[in-house]
C-alpha cells in the first residue's frame, strides 16, 4: 500500500468550539455583561442601557442597547460571524470602516467577547444599525444548535437573518442584543450586585478628552421596591442598614464610586510613568495639602509608558468615613487597587481577598512597618497600545504574565507601597493619635524636614529632573518643637556629605539645591535665632539671597523697599533734570529767529525721549516691583525678563515664550534699559502684525546672547538694515512701526557696552538679537 506524500492538510472545527469560547470561557456572568459593554465602548457609543425584563409567565430577559456606531451587513458577515476575529486588534485596526471617527483607545481585543450573550443565555437577537442605513440588521442565533452534535463543523451550523424598520431603543444608529432563555436567575441581589460591579468598571479618567459614556440600568419589576427605599431615604427613617441611593437602588445611572469621588482626605500617592516612557514622577499628599513632587529618569522600567497609579492610605478615620458615605460598605469588602486598561477594569484585580502583588504576604513579614491590602485602596491606569499587558481570555484572572506585568508589580512595590509606607510608618505614625497625647494626630506641616531627608536622600542623583516642595508645608512653625526649613534640611545633607565625602550626597546636595533655589529665595527663611545679632545676621542673609538671585518683584506696593524707592527716585530726578537742560537749549535754539541745525536738533530729541523712557520705566519698576532699580555687577538677565513678563509689565496683545524656561545668564545690564527695549521690541512686533515673541538666551564666552524672534511679517527686501538703527527711519511705517524704537534700542544697548544687530537671514518673521557683556 503506498503512502500519499506532500498533500496538505487543514483543521476542521467542531460546532464545540463554540462552548469553549463562550459559555465554557466565560464563567462569571458579570463578567459576560462587562465584555457587551465593553464592545458598545469600543464601538463608539454615549449611552448602554441595560434592562431585565420579565414577562407574564415569569421569563427573564435581558436586553443591551447602544447607541454606538452600529454594523453594516457586510460587518456582519465579515467581522462579527467571524469566529475570534476583531477589528480592534493593531494589525486590523487600518481595515476598520464603522471605527474610522471613533477617537478611543480600545477597551478589548480578543474577538470573542460577542460569545459573552451564550454564557448569559441561549437565544440571542442582535439587531443593528448604522446611521446612514434605513433599516436595521437582524441576526438570531440559537446557541443550543451548536451544542446538539459535535461531529458537525461550526460552519455548518445556520443563523437566521432579517431586517427591520428601525432598532427596538429608539437610537438612529447603534446595536441591541436580546438574550433569552436565560441560563440563570436575576434576582434584586444579582441585579443590585451587577450594579457595584459596573461602578467599577470605568476608571475615574476613562473619558478625560474622549466621548462620554453612560450606562443606565432599567429593571421595571424593581421599580416599586426602588421607590419605597428612596422614600425612606428622604424622609430619613431609622433602618438597620443605611441607604446610599446610587448603590442600594437598581434603576438608574451608574455612578462610578472610585475612592476619589468620596473626597474623603487621607494621603495618597500618585505615580506617572510618561507617555514615551522615559521618567516617571512622583506626588505625594496628605490630607488635602500638597507636599512635594519628584520627578525621575526611568531607567529600570523599560517596558512600562502611559501608565498613572493613584493609591490612598486609609487609616482608621478614613476607613469609618467610607463606610459611612458608602451605606455601610467597608474597605475590606469593597476592595483594594483595581487595575483599568483604557478605561475599563481589568479582572478581578482589587477584588476583596486576591492579593496579586504580594501585598499582604509581605505584610506577613513585619506586619508593623508595612502596609497591607486593607490599609490602602487606589487604581492603576494603563493607557494606550500597551501590547504586553493582554488580557486572559477567560476575563476572570487578569493578564497573562509577561515581563512587563512582571516590571509593573515591581514598580508598584518600589516606586509606590514603599514611598507611602516611608511617609504613612515612620513619620506620620500611622496618622493615628500618638500613645503620649491622645488627642493629637501628626500633622505634615510638623514633619518637613523629615520628609526632605527621607524622600529626597533615597533618590538616585544621576535620575533626578525635578523637585518641587510645597514652602507652606516644609517651612511652618508649630507649638510642637522649632521650626525647621528646607534651608536647614539642606545644610544638613550638606553637611553628611562633606563629612562622609560620599561622591553621591555630594552632587545630590548640589542638585538638590539647584532645583530648590526658587523657593529658597521666594518663600523661604532662614531659621532665627534668640539673641539680637543673630537676628542681624539672618537679615543680613536673606537680603544677600534676594540679590545673588535677583528677584525684582516679591510683592505689591504695600512691602516696598524704601531705600530702593529713595533711590530710583533720586536716578528719576536725574533723568528729569538731563531732560529740563535740553528743552532750555532747544528753546534758545529756536529763539534765535533762524533754522536750528536739524541734526543737532534731532539728536537732542532723541536724549530727551530716551530720558523719558528711562524715567518712565524706572516709575514703573518702582512701583510694581521691590528691587534695587541700579545694579552692580553681573546679574541674571533670564530672571529680570521671566519675572518682568510675569509681573505684567510687558505690553500686552503678544504672547510672551522664554526659551530656555529656566537658567540663570548672568551679564551686566541695566533693568530700567531692558524695560525699555522689550517695551519697543514688542511694540513694533504687535504692528508687524505678530501673535508671538520669541525670547531666547544663549551664553557665549564672553556675552550673554539674546534673541527677540516674532512670528510678523518680518522686513521689506529692498531695505536698508544699517539705515533701520538711524534716528526716524522706517521700514514702512504704517505696517511695521520701525523707526524711533529701533534707534533707541541700539543707544540703550550701546549704554551697556554691548551690540545689538538684526538677523537677515531670517524670513519668516523679523529677529533682533542683543549681546551684552558677562
Amino acid at each position: 500500500m503506498m503512502t500519499k506524500t506532500n498533500d496538505k492538510l487543514s483543521f476542521r472545527v467542531s460546532a464545540g468550539l463554540k462552548n469553549l469560547i463562550g459559555r465554557d470561557l466565560i464563567s462569571d456572568k458579570y463578567i459576560a455583561v462587562f465584555e457587551l459593554v465593553k464592545n458598545s465602548y469600543d464601538a463608539g457609543a454615549s449611552k448602554v442601557e441595560i434592562s431585565y425584563l420579565v414577562s407574564d409567565e415569569g421569563m427573564g430577559k435581558i436586553i443591551i442597547s447602544d447607541n454606538g456606531s452600529g454594523m453594516t451587513y457586510n460587518d456582519i458577515i465579515q467581522k462579527w460571524l467571524f469566529v475570534a476575529y476583531s477589528e480592534k486588534k493593531p494589525q486590523n485596526r487600518s481595515k476598520s470602516t464603522y471605527r474610522e471617527e471613533i477617537k478611543r483607545e480600545v477597551a478589548g481585543a480578543k474577538g470573542v467577547g460577542r460569545f459573552s450573550c451564550d454564557r448569559l443565555g441561549a437565544s440571542l437577537q442582535l439587531i443593528t444599525k448604522t446611521k446612514k442605513e434605513i433599516q436595521a440588521h437582524v441576526v438570531d442565533v440559537n446557541w443550543s444548535r451548536f451544542e446538539l452534535d459535535d461531529t458537525k463543523e461550526f460552519m455548518e451550523i445556520p443563523v437566521d437573518y432579517s431586517k427591520i424598520d428601525q432598532l427596538p431603543s429608539g437610537f438612529s444608529n447603534g446595536t441591541t442584543l436580546m438574550v433569552t432563555d436565560l441560563r440563570e436567575t436575576w434576582d434584586r441581589d444579582a441585579l443590585l450586585k451587577l450594579k457595584h460591579s459596573l461602578m467599577k468598571l470605568i476608571s475615574p479618567d476613562a473619558d478625560k478628552g474622549e466621548l462620554p459614556f453612560d450606562i443606565k440600568m432599567i429593571v421595571p419589576s424593581e421599580k416599586n421596591t426602588d421607590e419605597k427605599l428612596l422614600e425612606s431615604y428622604k424622609k430619613g427613617e431609622n433602618s438597620k442598614k443605611k441607604i446610599n441611593p446610587d448603590r442600594d437602588i437598581v434603576n438608574g445611572k451608574i455612578k462610578n464610586d472610585i475612592f476619589e469621588k468620596l473626597n474623603i482626605k487621607t494621603t495618597n500617592i500618585e505615580v506617572n510613568i510618561s507617555e514615551d516612557g522615559r521618567s516617571i514622577t512622583s506626588t505625594l499628599s496628605d490630607r488635602g495639602k500638597y507636599i512635594f513632587t519628584v520627578k525621575e529618569k526611568n531607567r529600570k522600567y523599560g517596558l512600562l509608558k502611559n501608565i498613572h497609579i493613584s493609591v490612598f492610605y486609609l487609616n482608621q478615620s478614613a476607613k469609618v468615613n467610607f463606610t459611612r458615605q458608602m451605606g455601610g460598605v467597608t474597605p475590606k469588602s469593597y476592595g483594594s487597587v483595581f487595575i483599568y486598561k483604557n478605561g475599563f477594569r481589568i479582572n478581578p484585580y482589587g477584588e476583596a481577598g486576591q492579593d496579586f502583588f504580594g501585598i499582604d504576604q509581605r505584610k506577613a513579614q513585619g506586619w508593623k512597618r508595612f502596609l497591607g491590602t486593607r490599609e490602602i485602596m487606589g487604581r492603576i491606569s494603563i493607557k494606550g497600545d500597551n501590547e504586553q499587558f493582554i488580557e486572559t481570555t477567560s476575563r476572570a484572572h487578569g493578564f497573562i504574565q509577561t515581563p512587563a506585568v512582571n516590571m509593573l508589580t515591581e514598580l508598584f512595590i518600589e516606586k509606590v507601597l514603599k514611598v507611602l509606607e516611608k511617609y504613612v510608618v515612620h513619620l506620620i505614625n500611622w496618622g493615628e493619635p500618638l500613645k503620649s497625647n491622645h488627642n493629637h494626630i501628626i500633622s505634615p506641616e510638623e514633619i518637613g524636614n523629615k520628609i526632605v531627608s527621607q524622600f529626597i536622600t533615597s533618590i538616585n542623583t544621576a535620575d533626578i529632573l525635578s523637585v518641587k516642595c510645597n514652602p507652606e508645608i516644609l517651612n511652618t512653625d508649630t507649638p510642637m518643637k522649632k521650626p525647621d526649613s528646607i534651608t536647614s534640611s539642606l545644610k544638613k545633607l550638606e553637611s553628611v556629605a562633606e563629612k562622609t565625602q560620599d561622591e553621591g550626597l555630594l552632587k545630590l546636595a548640589q542638585s538638590v539645591k539647584k532645583r530648590t533655589e526658587a523657593i529658597l529665595s521666594d518663600n523661604i527663611k532662614l531659621e532665627e535665632d534668640n539673641a539680637a545679632k543673630e537676628k542681624e545676621l539672618e537679615q543680613i542673609r536673606q537680603e544677600s539671597e534676594v540679590r545673588k538671585k535677583q528677584v525684582y518683584f516679591l510683592s505689591g506696593a504695600a512691602n516696598q523697599n524704601v531705600n530702593n524707592l529713595i533711590g530710583g527716585f533720586h536716578t528719576v530726578y536725574t533723568l528729569t533734570d538731563a531732560i529740563k537742560g535740553n528743552i532750555n537749549f532747544l528753546r534758545e535754539e529756536l529763539s534765535k529767529g533762524k533754522a536750528a541745525n536739524e541734526e543737532t536738533i534731532l539728536m537732542v530729541i532723541g536724549e530727551i525721549y530716551q530720558a523719558n523712557e528711562k524715567a518712565h520705566k524706572l516709575s514703573d519698576l518702582a512701583i510694581h516691583g521691590n528691587q534695587t532699580l541700579k545694579q552692580d555687577g553681573s546679574n541674571s538677565i533670564y530672571d529680570f525678563i521671566r519675572q518682568y513678563i510675569d509681573a505684567d509689565l510687558a505690553i500686552k496683545g503678544i504672547e510672551y515664550v522664554v526659551i530656555p524656561d529656566d537658567g540663570v545668564f548672568n551679564c551686566k545690564f541695566d533693568a530700567s534699559a531692558i524695560g525699555v527695549i522689550l517695551d519697543n521690541i514688542s511694540s513694533n512686533s504687535i504692528k508687524a502684525g505678530a501673535t508671538k515673541l520669541y525670547i531666547s538666551l544663549k551664553d557665549t564666552q564672553k556675552y550673554v546672547e539674546i534673541s527677540f524672534t516674532d512670528n510678523g511679517i518680518g522686513l521689506d527686501k529692498d531695505i536698508d538694515i544699517d539705515m533701520l538703527f538711524e534716528w526716524g527711519v522706517s521700514n514702512n511705517f504704517s505696517k511695521k512701526g520701525f523707526g524711533i524704537g529701533l534707534y533707541h534700542i541700539k543707544q540703550l544697548v550701546e549704554e551697556m557696552k554691548g551690540t545689538v544687530t538684526i538677523d537677515t537671514t531670517y524670513r519668516d518673521g523679523f529677529r533682533l538679537v542683543v549681546k551684552l557683556r558677562r
